[in-house]
């Protein structure tokens, strides 16, 4: 099994089925009254690196949200380090704004909720095919919930992902989904970092060579570690065919492009980052076993944020895994603006 880590880890844990884990400061904070999350949060993160990890989310979370973005649990100031002219609002706007509906998708979108049926070519172990992006109603919750599993259902799926954030009306809408035996399956960071300054010195060694992909033999190096390191079923070769024209076609745009690293040669890493306006929204992080504490996932974040900022991004945004990338992005200067929580609905 191909399993996926972060990288530095080590100092923090000695053991070695912990080494690459660490816990991002801040994480788990919760509205007043709830049990705090970080044990099963931890639980989380080794049972998805036992599975096949990931360092963030793929394409920018399990979801590009459109509405319903998730904000602090704790009310922060609007200037802090490593965003300047970024204000709090300003951000969390713009991880609100992110969206990937690929496809072959069907999207279901209501003045109450946002519903989409993945197709299953993206699917993997942890991205679920039916996933409620974002909930805000006030009808009868109860009614809401019916109506959402009613549609997966329909699609012949067994449950939903949902996701929750402090934006999720009503506010008891997790408690109510765990009333349903909705369990948390899964849970992100929002980070962002200004790059009108200076970027981050990320000590990339000498053997890691970074190269952006652009032609068929750089994207067949990216899709083959982004097939294996989330676990997703091979696509055919129409398939292939289909996504590395897309890729191209964004890439003579500069509306999005993919990197590969490669070290001694070998392809192990791979990223991706979709420019919006002044936002670089950075997605699909993952590095092979064999290349992990190299730098690799270093050097893909590195050249993703120099050619962001070159492209006239003024900020890099990304949904990051608490116990994966979460800690490398805060020491890269990325600051946390708060955590978004999945909850697995069965509805057979």
């Amino acid at each position: 099994m191909i399993s996926v880590s972060g990288t530095g880890y080590r100092e923090l844990f000695a053991q070695p089925a912990l080494r690459g884990l660490a816990v991002a400061d801040g994480c788990a904070r919760l509205p007043q009254g709830m049990v705090s999350l970080t044990l099963p949060l931890v639980a989380l993160a080794l049972a998805a690196l036992l599975a096949g990890g990931m360092h963030h989310a793929p394409f920018g979370k399990n979801d590009r949200r459109d509405r319903g973005g998730a904000v602090p649990w704790l009310p922060r100031p609007d200037r802090r380090a490593g965003v300047s002219l970024w204000t709090t609002q300003r951000v969390l706007d713009a991880a609100a704004a992110m969206e990937w509906v690929p496809g072959g998708a069907i999207e279901l979108r209501t003045e109450d909720y946002r519903l989409i049926r993945y197709p299953d070519v993206v699917l993997d172990p942890t991205f679920r095919a039916a996933q409620v992006t974002w909930s805000r109603t006030t009808r009868p919750l109860a009614e809401v919930i019916d109506e959402i599993a009613e549609h997966a259902r329909g699609w012949g799926v067994p449950g939903v992902a949902w996701w929750i954030s402090a934006a999720t009306e009503p506010f008891d809408t997790e408690e109510a989904l765990r009333a349903r035996d909705a369990e948390l399956i899964d849970a992100v960071q929002i980070l962002a970092r200004e790059l009108d300054g200076g970027l981050p010195e990320l000590d990339v060694p000498g053997n890691v060579v970074v190269e952006l992909v652009r032609d068929e033999r750089t994207f067949r190096a990216s899709s083959a570690i982004t097939v294996h390191g989330w676990g997703r079923p091979e696509p055919d070769e129409a398939e292939l065919a289909r996504q590395l024209d897309e890729t191209l076609a964004s890439l003579a745009t500069w509306s999005s492009f993919r990197l590969v690293a490669l070290v001694d040669g070998q392809p192990v890493t791979t990223g991706g980052c979709t420019l919006a306006g002044e936002v670089a929204e950075l997605w699909g992080g993952m590095t092979l076993p064999a290349s992990r504490g190299r730098g690799s996932y270093r050097a893909v974040l590195a050249e993703r944020l120099r050619l962001a900022r070159e492209h006239g991004a003024t900020l890099a945004l990304v949904k990051g895994r608490i116990l994966t990338s979460g800690p490398i992005l805060l020491r890269a200067g990325f600051a946390d603006y708060g955590e978004e929580r999945c909850y697995w609905l069965p509805v057979s």
